[in-house]
């Protein structure tokens, strides 16, 4: 049986991956800051906070009395904060990245010693990771960009050694971490001093593109089949929004131009 361990399990995609390969034959490790509703005998789910050192060590020390060898690790665990450059908390920004960074940056080296040659490893960003950042996306657009830039060097690093690094750049997806937008949105747009009227002009933008969601199922069987996937892509570009495609294909000035001018 070959282990595959899943971070963020008991997440929209996460559950749906974690589900879809267990009916791919395959032994499951859930990671999860809580625990899972997932029943079956090939799936093992572990209470872990990514963004606790020791909690990952922990992490490790019961995978490593499951199995002595992973085949796969899926980071998928993510939070979402919508806030300004300006305004936002500092405490808010170090914890997304400490999530959906250093979460990553440390399951993958703590569990790095179990992965062999042919193991891979995949990155799941964001399609903000591949475009000029939008007003007031700051702080999830940060975290991405450098989980982004992180899985190339990880990938070129592990070239050497044989195990595969992918990554997935996807767009919007109809999980707990988009439902949380609208909170988010809400919660900056009554503490803002600066910036009340280009975020009411901001909520029509947001929810056209919210509403493009698609089901976590169906990112959850595209990227399942990475895993037996012999020749795999550097970077698979799921979902993307065909306005912000289009949007970066300007020239910055002219991008500023038309936030400054449809947000304002």
């Amino acid at each position: 049986m070959k282990y595959i361990v899943v971070t963020g399990a008991n997440g929209g995609i996460g559950n749906a991956t974690a589900r879809l390969l267990l009916k791919n034959g395959y032994e499951v490790i859930g990671v999860d800051l809580f625990e899972s509703d997932i029943n079956d005998k090939h799936y093992h789910h572990i209470c872990c906070d990514l963004s606790n050192s020791s909690s990952i060590e922990e992490c490790k020390a019961l995978i490593k009395k499951m199995t002595n060898e992973i085949y796969m690790i899926y980071n998928l665990a993510g939070i979402f904060k919508l806030q300004t450059m300006i305004e936002g908390s500092e405490e808010d920004l170090r914890k997304i990245l400490e999530v959906n960074f250093f979460g990553a940056y440390k399951i993958n080296r703590s569990l790095y010693p179990l992965l062999t040659k042919n193991s891979r490893i995949l990155m799941f960003t964001s399609e903000v990771a591949r475009y000029s950042p939008q007003p007031f996306n700051g702080y999830y657009a940060l975290s991405k960009i450098i989980v982004d830039k992180y899985a190339d060097i990880l990938r070129r690093e592990l070239n050497y050694v044989g195990i595969k690094v992918i990554k997935v750049q996807s767009g919007a997806i109809k999980t707990k971490l988009l439902d949380g937008v609208n909170h988010e949105y809400e919660t900056t747009l009554s503490k803002t001093n600066c910036y009340k009227k280009p975020l009411i002009k901001l909520k029509k933008l947001m929810d056209d593109e919210i509403k493009k969601q698609v089901s976590p199922d169906l990112m959850a069987k595209k990227i399942v089949k990475l895993a037996d996937k012999k020749h795999t892509k550097i970077n698979y570009k799921i979902k993307n929004s065909f306005k912000l495609r289009f949007l970066n294909s300007l020239p910055e000035k002219l991008q500023d131009f038309i936030y400054s001018s449809v947000i304002k």
